[in-house]
Protein backbone atom coordinates (compact mmCIF):
# COMPACT_ATOMS: atom_id res chain seq x y z
CA UNK A 1 0.00 0.00 0.00
CA UNK A 2 1.37 3.42 -1.05
CA UNK A 3 1.59 6.39 1.43
CA UNK A 4 -0.83 9.51 1.14
CA UNK A 5 2.80 11.26 0.49
CA UNK A 6 2.83 10.44 -2.79
CA UNK A 7 -0.10 12.38 -3.90
CA UNK A 8 0.45 15.48 -2.19
CA UNK A 9 -2.03 17.57 -4.72
CA UNK A 10 -5.66 15.81 -5.49
CA UNK A 11 -8.47 16.84 -7.62
CA UNK A 12 -11.78 16.52 -6.27
CA UNK A 13 -15.84 16.97 -7.27
CA UNK A 14 -19.20 16.84 -5.55
CA UNK A 15 -17.84 18.76 -2.46
CA UNK A 16 -21.50 19.63 -1.39
CA UNK A 17 -22.48 15.51 -0.77
CA UNK A 18 -22.28 14.18 3.06
CA UNK A 19 -19.62 11.54 2.25
CA UNK A 20 -17.16 14.22 0.50
CA UNK A 21 -17.40 16.88 3.15
CA UNK A 22 -15.81 14.40 5.74
CA UNK A 23 -13.23 13.29 3.75
CA UNK A 24 -12.75 17.22 2.66
CA UNK A 25 -12.22 17.54 6.30
CA UNK A 26 -9.84 14.53 6.97
CA UNK A 27 -7.18 15.30 3.83
CA UNK A 28 -7.07 18.69 5.16
CA UNK A 29 -6.16 17.86 8.48
CA UNK A 30 -2.98 15.38 7.28
CA UNK A 31 0.22 17.10 6.59
CA UNK A 32 1.04 15.04 3.29
CA UNK A 33 -1.41 16.95 1.81
CA UNK A 34 -0.31 20.30 0.03
CA UNK A 35 -3.75 21.26 -2.02
CA UNK A 36 -7.06 19.74 -2.66
CA UNK A 37 -8.37 21.04 -6.04
CA UNK A 38 -12.16 21.10 -5.52
CA UNK A 39 -14.28 21.69 -8.58
CA UNK A 40 -18.20 22.42 -8.23
CA UNK A 41 -20.58 24.90 -8.62
CA UNK A 42 -20.40 26.59 -5.23
CA UNK A 43 -17.59 26.21 -2.40
CA UNK A 44 -17.57 23.27 0.21
CA UNK A 45 -18.56 24.19 3.98
CA UNK A 46 -15.87 23.03 5.25
CA UNK A 47 -12.57 25.47 4.92
CA UNK A 48 -9.28 24.82 4.55
CA UNK A 49 -6.15 27.02 3.52
CA UNK A 50 -5.31 23.84 1.18
CA UNK A 51 -8.71 24.11 -0.58
CA UNK A 52 -8.55 25.78 -3.90
CA UNK A 53 -12.11 26.03 -5.48
CA UNK A 54 -12.54 26.18 -9.08
CA UNK A 55 -16.29 26.78 -10.35
CA UNK A 56 -16.81 24.00 -12.85
CA UNK A 57 -20.34 22.80 -13.95
CA UNK A 58 -19.86 18.92 -14.79
CA UNK A 59 -22.81 18.77 -17.02
CA UNK A 60 -21.28 21.98 -19.79
CA UNK A 61 -19.36 20.77 -22.22
CA UNK A 62 -16.51 22.98 -21.20
CA UNK A 63 -16.03 20.83 -17.92
CA UNK A 64 -13.79 18.39 -19.45
CA UNK A 65 -11.00 21.14 -20.67
CA UNK A 66 -11.52 23.12 -17.68
CA UNK A 67 -10.89 20.28 -15.27
CA UNK A 68 -7.87 18.45 -17.02
CA UNK A 69 -5.69 22.17 -17.49
CA UNK A 70 -6.22 22.58 -13.93
CA UNK A 71 -4.88 18.98 -13.09
CA UNK A 72 -2.02 19.38 -15.91
CA UNK A 73 -0.87 22.96 -14.32
CA UNK A 74 -1.26 21.88 -10.33
CA UNK A 75 0.74 18.83 -11.51
CA UNK A 76 -2.03 16.76 -9.52
CA UNK A 77 -1.48 12.75 -9.36
CA UNK A 78 -4.99 11.65 -7.67
CA UNK A 79 -8.88 12.73 -8.34
CA UNK A 80 -12.01 11.49 -6.20
CA UNK A 81 -15.06 11.47 -8.35
CA UNK A 82 -18.04 12.51 -5.93
CA UNK A 83 -20.58 14.31 -7.70
CA UNK A 84 -22.81 11.40 -7.21
CA UNK A 85 -25.90 11.25 -5.44
CA UNK A 86 -26.41 9.29 -2.41
CA UNK A 87 -30.39 7.83 -4.04
CA UNK A 88 -33.37 9.28 -5.87
CA UNK A 89 -33.57 12.32 -6.38
CA UNK A 90 -36.55 14.94 -7.32
CA UNK A 91 -34.94 16.57 -10.80
CA UNK A 92 -34.42 13.08 -12.36
CA UNK A 93 -33.28 14.40 -15.81
CA UNK A 94 -30.52 16.87 -13.92
CA UNK A 95 -30.19 13.66 -11.49
CA UNK A 96 -29.02 11.90 -14.95
CA UNK A 97 -26.47 15.29 -16.23
CA UNK A 98 -25.01 15.23 -13.48
CA UNK A 99 -24.27 11.57 -13.27
CA UNK A 100 -23.74 10.34 -16.31
CA UNK A 101 -22.41 13.53 -18.50
CA UNK A 102 -20.54 14.63 -15.49
CA UNK A 103 -18.95 11.55 -15.31
CA UNK A 104 -17.66 11.46 -18.91
CA UNK A 105 -16.49 14.43 -18.58
CA UNK A 106 -14.18 13.96 -15.32
CA UNK A 107 -13.36 10.95 -17.38
CA UNK A 108 -11.90 13.01 -20.31
CA UNK A 109 -10.36 15.15 -18.22
CA UNK A 110 -8.48 12.32 -16.06
CA UNK A 111 -7.25 10.56 -19.82
CA UNK A 112 -5.77 14.32 -20.72
CA UNK A 113 -4.22 14.92 -17.55
CA UNK A 114 -2.87 11.36 -17.16
CA UNK A 115 -4.25 11.08 -14.05
CA UNK A 116 -2.94 8.05 -12.08
CA UNK A 117 -4.99 7.44 -9.45
CA UNK A 118 -8.88 7.22 -9.28
CA UNK A 119 -11.25 7.32 -6.37
CA UNK A 120 -15.19 6.81 -7.23
CA UNK A 121 -17.68 7.15 -4.59
CA UNK A 122 -20.17 4.33 -5.36
CA UNK A 123 -23.07 2.65 -4.02
CA UNK A 124 -24.62 -0.74 -3.24
CA UNK A 125 -27.90 -0.01 -4.51
CA UNK A 126 -26.44 -0.67 -8.09
CA UNK A 127 -26.81 -4.08 -7.92
CA UNK A 128 -30.59 -3.65 -6.75
CA UNK A 129 -33.10 -4.69 -4.61
CA UNK A 130 -34.61 -8.00 -6.61
CA UNK A 131 -36.15 -11.49 -4.76
CA UNK A 132 -33.77 -13.66 -6.65
CA UNK A 133 -30.21 -11.73 -4.76
CA UNK A 134 -28.08 -13.72 -2.83
CA UNK A 135 -27.25 -13.31 0.52
CA UNK A 136 -24.21 -11.82 0.19
CA UNK A 137 -23.57 -10.14 -2.88
CA UNK A 138 -19.82 -10.08 -4.10
CA UNK A 139 -18.22 -7.23 -6.59
CA UNK A 140 -18.69 -9.92 -9.76
CA UNK A 141 -22.31 -9.68 -9.35
CA UNK A 142 -23.94 -8.92 -12.80
CA UNK A 143 -25.23 -5.32 -12.95
CA UNK A 144 -28.34 -4.60 -15.22
CA UNK A 145 -29.65 -1.45 -16.66
CA UNK A 146 -33.32 -1.84 -15.35
CA UNK A 147 -35.08 -1.07 -11.96
CA UNK A 148 -35.26 2.75 -10.36
CA UNK A 149 -34.02 5.63 -12.48
CA UNK A 150 -31.53 6.17 -9.82
CA UNK A 151 -30.00 2.06 -10.40
CA UNK A 152 -29.90 2.57 -14.35
CA UNK A 153 -27.74 5.68 -14.30
CA UNK A 154 -25.82 4.43 -11.49
CA UNK A 155 -24.78 1.54 -13.47
CA UNK A 156 -24.04 4.05 -16.90
CA UNK A 157 -21.89 5.38 -14.78
CA UNK A 158 -19.95 2.40 -13.77
CA UNK A 159 -20.00 1.14 -17.39
CA UNK A 160 -18.55 4.70 -18.34
CA UNK A 161 -15.65 3.67 -15.61
CA UNK A 162 -15.23 0.22 -16.89
CA UNK A 163 -14.42 1.37 -19.97
CA UNK A 164 -12.08 3.62 -19.01
CA UNK A 165 -10.21 1.32 -17.15
CA UNK A 166 -9.69 -0.62 -20.12
CA UNK A 167 -8.94 2.01 -22.21
CA UNK A 168 -6.15 3.13 -19.97
CA UNK A 169 -4.61 1.00 -17.47
CA UNK A 170 -2.18 3.02 -16.40
CA UNK A 171 -4.84 4.89 -14.20
CA UNK A 172 -5.64 2.99 -11.08
CA UNK A 173 -9.17 3.38 -11.11
CA UNK A 174 -11.00 2.06 -7.86
CA UNK A 175 -14.51 2.08 -7.11
CA UNK A 176 -16.18 1.62 -3.28
CA UNK A 177 -19.54 0.61 -3.65
CA UNK A 178 -20.90 1.91 -0.16
CA UNK A 179 -24.00 0.41 1.74
CA UNK A 180 -26.06 3.14 2.95
CA UNK A 181 -24.05 5.75 5.53
CA UNK A 182 -25.19 6.61 8.25
CA UNK A 183 -23.82 7.98 11.91
CA UNK A 184 -24.21 11.29 13.85
CA UNK A 185 -24.40 13.56 10.81
CA UNK A 186 -26.75 11.69 8.43
CA UNK A 187 -28.95 13.40 6.45
CA UNK A 188 -29.14 11.09 3.00
CA UNK A 189 -32.72 8.98 1.86
CA UNK A 190 -32.13 5.41 4.13
CA UNK A 191 -31.58 8.08 7.03
CA UNK A 192 -34.95 10.17 6.39
CA UNK A 193 -37.13 6.59 6.09
CA UNK A 194 -36.04 6.52 10.41
CA UNK A 195 -36.94 9.71 10.89
CA UNK A 196 -40.41 10.05 8.84
CA UNK A 197 -43.61 10.69 10.65
CA UNK A 198 -44.96 7.19 9.89
CA UNK A 199 -42.68 4.65 8.87
CA UNK A 200 -44.60 2.66 5.83
CA UNK A 201 -44.07 -1.17 5.80
CA UNK A 202 -44.13 -3.81 2.82
CA UNK A 203 -46.76 -6.23 4.37
CA UNK A 204 -45.40 -9.72 4.43
CA UNK A 205 -41.71 -8.41 4.24
CA UNK A 206 -38.67 -7.73 6.61
CA UNK A 207 -35.61 -7.73 4.31
CA UNK A 208 -32.10 -7.99 6.33
CA UNK A 209 -30.32 -3.98 5.60
CA UNK A 210 -26.65 -3.31 6.35
CA UNK A 211 -25.17 -0.16 6.78
CA UNK A 212 -21.75 1.84 7.15
CA UNK A 213 -20.54 4.35 9.63
CA UNK A 214 -19.64 7.22 8.27
CA UNK A 215 -15.90 7.60 10.07
CA UNK A 216 -15.30 3.49 8.44
CA UNK A 217 -16.77 5.09 4.99
CA UNK A 218 -13.71 8.01 5.68
CA UNK A 219 -11.26 5.64 6.55
CA UNK A 220 -12.24 3.28 3.61
CA UNK A 221 -12.13 6.11 0.85
CA UNK A 222 -8.34 6.88 2.51
CA UNK A 223 -7.46 3.55 2.28
CA UNK A 224 -8.47 3.47 -1.13
CA UNK A 225 -6.60 6.39 -2.11
CA UNK A 226 -3.77 5.16 -0.66
CA UNK A 227 -3.49 2.12 -2.81
CA UNK A 228 -2.51 1.91 -5.92
CA UNK A 229 -5.25 -0.63 -6.76
CA UNK A 230 -7.83 -0.57 -9.44
CA UNK A 231 -11.08 -2.62 -9.26
CA UNK A 232 -14.25 -2.47 -7.52
CA UNK A 233 -14.86 -3.15 -3.90
CA UNK A 234 -18.27 -3.47 -1.57
CA UNK A 235 -17.39 -1.09 1.70
CA UNK A 236 -20.25 -2.32 4.54
CA UNK A 237 -20.50 -2.08 8.20
CA UNK A 238 -20.09 -5.74 10.23
CA UNK A 239 -22.98 -8.12 10.36
CA UNK A 240 -26.74 -6.91 8.95
CA UNK A 241 -29.83 -6.59 11.03
CA UNK A 242 -33.76 -7.06 9.56
CA UNK A 243 -35.67 -3.86 8.87
CA UNK A 244 -37.88 -4.38 11.62
CA UNK A 245 -35.38 -4.40 14.27
CA UNK A 246 -34.29 -1.19 12.77
CA UNK A 247 -37.69 0.26 13.02
CA UNK A 248 -37.57 -0.56 16.57
CA UNK A 249 -34.75 1.09 17.48
CA UNK A 250 -35.85 4.13 15.68
CA UNK A 251 -38.91 4.03 18.44
CA UNK A 252 -41.08 4.92 15.25
CA UNK A 253 -44.29 2.17 14.67
CA UNK A 254 -44.59 0.68 11.20
CA UNK A 255 -47.37 1.27 9.08
CA UNK A 256 -47.75 -2.22 6.96
CA UNK A 257 -49.30 -1.88 3.36
CA UNK A 258 -49.66 -4.07 1.00
CA UNK A 259 -47.19 -3.68 -2.20
CA UNK A 260 -49.80 -1.87 -4.68
CA UNK A 261 -50.71 0.50 -1.52
CA UNK A 262 -47.27 0.63 -0.28
CA UNK A 263 -46.20 2.56 -3.43
CA UNK A 264 -49.25 4.60 -3.63
CA UNK A 265 -48.32 6.36 -0.18
CA UNK A 266 -44.90 6.58 -0.91
CA UNK A 267 -45.84 8.56 -4.08
CA UNK A 268 -48.56 10.61 -2.61
CA UNK A 269 -46.33 11.89 0.58
CA UNK A 270 -43.64 12.37 -2.22
CA UNK A 271 -45.77 14.21 -4.40
CA UNK A 272 -47.05 16.76 -1.60
CA UNK A 273 -43.74 16.62 -0.05
CA UNK A 274 -44.62 15.29 3.37
CA UNK A 275 -41.49 13.51 3.03
CA UNK A 276 -38.66 12.55 0.19
CA UNK A 277 -39.43 8.75 -0.50
CA UNK A 278 -40.35 7.98 -3.84
CA UNK A 279 -41.77 5.13 -4.82
CA UNK A 280 -38.70 3.64 -6.55
CA UNK A 281 -37.35 2.87 -3.00
CA UNK A 282 -39.79 0.88 -2.06
CA UNK A 283 -38.20 -2.70 -3.31
CA UNK A 284 -35.16 -1.48 -0.89
CA UNK A 285 -37.61 -1.80 1.95
CA UNK A 286 -38.87 -5.46 0.55
CA UNK A 287 -35.99 -7.15 -1.06
CA UNK A 288 -32.52 -8.39 0.23
CA UNK A 289 -29.73 -6.10 -1.04
CA UNK A 290 -26.65 -6.88 1.17
CA UNK A 291 -22.99 -7.06 0.26
CA UNK A 292 -20.25 -8.99 0.90
CA UNK A 293 -17.13 -7.13 2.26
CA UNK A 294 -14.60 -9.48 2.22
CA UNK A 295 -12.51 -8.50 -0.68
CA UNK A 296 -12.36 -4.60 0.55
CA UNK A 297 -10.56 -6.69 3.35
CA UNK A 298 -8.39 -8.75 1.46
CA UNK A 299 -7.20 -6.22 -0.80
CA UNK A 300 -7.16 -2.66 0.46
CA UNK A 301 -7.04 -4.01 4.13
CA UNK A 302 -10.29 -2.24 5.04
CA UNK A 303 -11.84 -3.86 8.01
CA UNK A 304 -14.98 -1.67 9.47
CA UNK A 305 -14.65 -0.68 13.19
CA UNK A 306 -18.56 -0.88 13.32
CA UNK A 307 -21.53 -2.67 12.42
CA UNK A 308 -24.83 -1.78 11.06
CA UNK A 309 -26.23 -1.83 13.67
CA UNK A 310 -23.66 0.88 15.36
CA UNK A 311 -24.03 2.56 12.27
CA UNK A 312 -27.78 3.48 12.91
CA UNK A 313 -27.64 3.52 16.52
CA UNK A 314 -25.25 6.59 16.71
CA UNK A 315 -28.16 8.36 14.12
CA UNK A 316 -30.35 7.55 16.21
CA UNK A 317 -29.20 8.76 19.01
CA UNK A 318 -27.91 11.86 17.34
CA UNK A 319 -30.44 13.04 15.97
CA UNK A 320 -32.51 12.41 19.97
CA UNK A 321 -29.68 15.04 21.25
CA UNK A 322 -30.37 17.20 18.94
CA UNK A 323 -34.17 17.27 19.23
CA UNK A 324 -32.88 18.55 23.13
CA UNK A 325 -30.35 21.27 22.05
CA UNK A 326 -26.70 18.88 21.78
CA UNK A 327 -24.47 17.89 19.48
CA UNK A 328 -22.40 14.76 19.06
CA UNK A 329 -18.91 14.38 17.41
CA UNK A 330 -18.72 12.09 14.36
CA UNK A 331 -17.15 9.15 16.15
CA UNK A 332 -19.43 6.47 16.62
CA UNK A 333 -21.43 5.67 20.26
CA UNK A 334 -20.63 1.82 20.57
CA UNK A 335 -24.00 -0.29 21.32
CA UNK A 336 -22.35 -1.95 24.39
CA UNK A 337 -20.43 1.16 25.84
CA UNK A 338 -22.22 3.17 28.16
CA UNK A 339 -23.27 6.67 26.21
CA UNK A 340 -20.59 8.63 28.34
CA UNK A 341 -21.37 11.61 30.64
CA UNK A 342 -22.93 15.35 29.62
CA UNK A 343 -19.46 16.64 29.09
CA UNK A 344 -19.25 14.68 25.86
CA UNK A 345 -21.74 16.52 24.45
CA UNK A 346 -21.60 20.19 23.19
CA UNK A 347 -24.30 22.15 24.22
CA UNK A 348 -25.66 24.00 21.14
CA UNK A 349 -27.98 26.75 22.49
Amino acid sequence: MENLQSHERIGLTGASSFLTGLVLKRLASLASIKEIHIFDIKPPTVTSTKFIFHRVDLTKDEASENIAAVLIENKVTAFIHGALFSGPTRRKSYHHEVESIGTFHVLNAMAEAKIKKLVVHGATFVYGAHPKNPNFIHEDYSLISQGPHFVRTRVDVENQIQDFIHNYPDCAVTILRFAPILGPNSTNIRARYFFAGIIPKVLGYDPLVQFIHEDDAVRAQLAALSANISGVFNIVGRGVLPLSTGVHMSGKIPVPFISPMCRSFFSAGYASRIWELPAEIVPFFQYICVADGKKATDQLGFIPKYSSRQALKSMIEANRLRKIGFSMPSSSLGEDVAYATSQGFQQIF
